[in-house]
């Protein structure tokens, strides 16, 4: 797919690897529109693809959590740069406690933010998509999508409900003969954005953002629909289907040592994000 001319948003494109998004999808030369809640970060961003000679970018500081924001934001968008071509959810966010320790604020923040914000967004952008037939909605979930993971009771859940969400939104679409619409659901596993400080993976090492961030506009630009990272994790899958779950559990739990990974997570003074 030739993303040239195609205004692409990103959430949570300030940092991590939604800067890296920002500046591979530009590379292909297309409109960049940066949602992050931190002001700052979209000026380093929107600094750095400058730097790299792509000037056909802009950011807006918006809270994805809250609803009126988003749909006053998107209109503004819309207004200043144009109708949303390729939509990008990947702002999240990951507290990591056992749920006994969860704060109740913190399991509605982790909430809003990953999950229930994608329907905001899609609701503000999908309408116009809908009229042309076309365009493109991106879903970071995550490996933890996949499989539950210690001290993720609320983070874990909410990456299941965005494959969900993602996967009903698929059918909803092509029922109605919106094949036009494409959508690519990503689960990456631990990407060392800083977002995981302090865990120390069993499976596999921790991804580096820029391969992560080149697999996401790959697997956009082939029309992927679904996009493991790294593929192997993808064998998890039919492994949870084909044991009965307790081996399962046991399995991550003693064998792989899952947990042990999580429990060395460094929490710092706000909730990680990427």
């Amino acid at each position: 797919m030739d993303i040239s001319g195609q205004v692409v948003l990103i959430t949570g494109g300030g940092g991590g690897v939604g800067r890296l998004l920002a500046l591979k999808f530009a590379k292909g030369n297309a409109i960049i529109v940066v949602w992050d809640i931190n002001k700052d970060a979209i000026k380093t961003t929107i600094d750095l693809l400058t730097k790299h000679g792509f000037s056909n970018c802009t950011g807006y500081t918006v809270d994805i959590s809250n609803r009126e924001n988003v749909y006053r934001t998107a209109k503004q968008t819309i207004s200043e740069v144009g109708h949303v071509d390729i939509l990008v959810n990947n702002a999240a966010i990951v507290c990591c406690r056992p749920f006994w320790d969860l704060p109740d604020r913190v399991i509605q923040n982790t909430y809003n933010i990953n999950i229930i914000s994608h329907y905001w967004t899609v609701k503000a952008f999908l309408p116009h998509m809908m009229y042309r037939n076309c365009g493109h909605i991106v879903t970071i979930s995550s490996v933890t999508g996949m499989l539950g993971t210690y001290g993720c009771a609320d983070y874990s859940a909410t990456k299941y409900a965005c494959i969900g969400f993602h996967e009903s939104l698929f059918t909803d679409l092509k029922s109605h003969g919106y094949h036009g619409i494409q959508m690519t659901l990503v689960c990456p596993y631990y990407i060392n954005t800083g977002m995981f400080n302090g865990v120390r993976p069993r499976l596999v090492p921790m991804l580096e953002p820029q391969y992560a961030a080149d697999r996401i506009v790959e697997a956009v630009c082939k029309d992927e629909g679904w996009c493991v990272l790294p593929t192997s994790i993808r064998l998890l899958t039919p492994l949870k289907c084909l044991l009965p779950a307790k081996v399962c559990w046991e399995l991550m739990s003693r064998v792989i040592r899952g947990p042990e990974s999580m429990m060395m997570f460094e929490r710092r003074g706000r909730l990680a994000t990427g």
